[in-house]
């Protein structure tokens, strides 16, 4: 709290955003006390006026799931913009932002593997797969590898046209 109060002072609140992962248990990190935490934390977040509270949700395979009831009462002590992100699709990002779980929700992993992503969703087009093997670097393949749909649709078109397949 006091980063983000001496922050605030300098550029102020409404330039001022956190980032918190309620439910990660990633590499022992389980805490039995980060709900009551992170609930604190964002009632004295919202008082000094920070702009957004982005939630990072555990997304791997087996991991726990955020409980309705966090968000409501998340949802009740931050009045600011709430971002949430971890393996979201299309419709789980419009249920909580219909239930006024959340104002935005991030899409990471999805983004750097679909560089057109607005025009898939919006499409309803197939998104390619994320591979993490490039994230952290090891070869010149990397986050700008990823082609458009169009670009890939293309590629499809041209090789069917020379007979390959």
């Amino acid at each position: 709290m006091d980063v983000v109060e001496a922050v605030s002072a300098k550029i102020g609140a409404d330039r001022v955003g956190v980032r918190l992962a309620p439910y990660v248990t990633f590499k022992d990190m389980a805490c039995p006390e980060i709900v009551d935490t992170i609930l604190l934390a964002a009632k004295h977040l919202s008082a000094l006026g920070v702009a957004y509270l982005h939630l990072s949700e555990a997304d791997w395979d087996d991991a726990p799931k955020v409980p309705e009831s966090f968000r409501i009462e998340l949802r009740n002590v931050f009045k600011g913009s709430i971002i949430v992100a971890g393996r979201y699709c299309v419709e789980r990002a419009n249920e909580v932002i219909e239930k006024g779980y959340a104002d935005l929700v991030a899409f990471g992993r999805a983004f750097i593997a679909n560089p057109d992503l607005p025009y898939r969703l919006a499409n309803q087009l197939p998104l390619s797969p994320f591979d993490k093997g490039p994230l952290f670097g090891g070869s010149a393949a990397g986050y700008t590898d990823y082609p458009s749909y169009k670009t890939a649709l293309g590629a499809v078109m041209h090789s069917s046209d020379n007979g390959v397949a």
